[in-house]
């Protein structure tokens, strides 16, 4: 199995969410409403294939080959926030 990146476009603060296969694809749909796709987050084949973002990989992948995109609903899992990672619980100033 090759390892594969994928990229996650969110439409403003709603749940429509596109996965392509090239960072900054012209191709994305027409965005549905006024924010337009912002790039969030960049994810591989291995944590796709879990399930949990809201996207079968596979039918992305079709579609992804046939018209350069997937449009799917983002999972909660995808749009929560972000872990916190252990360097930042750390005041800088400390």
């Amino acid at each position: 199995m090759t390892a594969e990146r994928f990229y996650v476009y969110r439409c403003g603060a709603t749940d429509a969410c596109v996965l392509t296969g090239k960072k900054g694809d012209r191709r994305l749909p027409q965005a549905l409403g006024p924010d337009g796709w912002k790039f969030w987050m960049q994810t591989g084949r291995l944590q796709a294939e879990d399930g949990q973002y809201g996207f079968n990989l596979e039918a992305a992948l079709k579609e992804i080959a046939a018209k350069g995109y997937s449009l799917f609903t983002g999972s909660p899992k995808l749009l929560g926030p972000p872990p916190v990672s252990a360097a930042s619980d750390t005041p800088s100033n400390v």
